[in-house]
């Protein structure tokens, strides 16, 4: 037959051997957690505590102050009755503290990875724009992503995203202006006081617009049309595709492919980087051209 192995309960900071040894040192944090955690039964049941056991089986509630209730009745502590509710409160806050504390130890440790990740990704798009300046698939892709994913970053981050691509990658400045909420960032509206900052990075964007520099930055990726239309509207291109209109001569108007009405002329488009639906196009210069980026 195995022989019972024997083990001491420690309460108060003291080795509990016999019943004798809890009651004199009874503490409600420690027996209520050998209580939670079996020891208190397991203990009973091989220190030959028998009625003492069945009785502690029968304790029911998940109340923690009724079950300190039940086990100071059990093991006849004679305790004050208001003590025994502010020691209980007491360890409740003190188990909520130490649970909080566990949760904030688990979250930040979470939580500073979930950031440190964030800002990485967003480090790494910016970066990769920086890597590709001249690729504009590539910085369409990205831009795209940066702002679906990252755009309480960008929010934060808009003037320093600026300034670093105007220097670095202002292919990426065009880029940026083809999505609504990083123009409303950089496009000013009725020359608003409290826009100084955006309309200063504003005016640097009219600078990059240059019709001359602006051919010069954008290379291939710009697209041009030019041609006498004979006062005609000419489909330049369709519907469905979305261009962003960058320099056109005065006397001449574009609109949304099919557009009826929606004429625009030189000081519409003129720096106001507006987006059509497809483009209509009427001319009476054959050599006056027509600038503008798909979206």
């Amino acid at each position: 037959m195995a022989k019972t192995i024997k083990f001491n309960l420690i309460c108060d900071g003291n080795p509990i051997r016999r019943i004798e040894d809890l009651t004199d040192n009874f503490s409600i944090e420690d027996v209520l957690a050998y209580y939670e955690n079996g020891l208190l039964k397991k203990w009973l049941k091989v220190r030959g505590y028998t009625e003492h056991l069945e009785k502690v089986e029968e304790i029911l509630t998940e109340n923690q102050l009724d079950i300190i209730k039940a086990l100071i009745g059990i093991f006849e502590i004679e305790l004050d009755e208001n003590k025994v509710k502010e020691d209980t409160y007491i360890l409740e806050y003190k188990m909520k503290r130490e649970h909080l504390i566990d949760e904030y130890k688990k979250n930040n440790y979470d939580i500073e990875s979930i950031v440190d990740d964030y800002h990485q990704g967003y480090d790494e798009l910016v970066q990769s724009i920086l890597e590709n300046q001249n690729n504009l698939p590539e910085i369409k892709a990205a831009i795209k992503e940066i702002i679906e994913n990252y755009s309480r970053l960008v929010k934060m981050d808009f003037r320093n995203l600026f300034n670093l691509f105007y220097s670095k990658a202002p292919k990426a400045i065009f880029v940026m202006l083809m999505n609504d909420e990083l123009r409303s960032y950089y496009l000013p509206e009725n020359n608003n006081a409290e826009d100084s900052d955006r309309t200063a990075m504003y005016r640097q964007i009219c600078k990059l617009n240059d019709s001359e520099l602006v051919v010069h930055l954008l290379g291939d990726d710009l697209k041009k049309y030019s041609g006498n239309t004979q006062e005609y509207w000419k489909d330049v291109e369709p519907k469905g595709r979305k261009f962003m209109i960058l320099s056109m001569e005065r006397g001449k108007f574009v609109r949304s492919a099919g557009v009826n009405g929606g004429d625009l002329g030189h000081s519409d488009v003129w720096n106001k980087f507006v987006i059509l639906d497809g483009i209509d196009y009427k001319s009476n210069n054959v050599f006056h051209e027509l600038l503008y980026l798909e979206v």
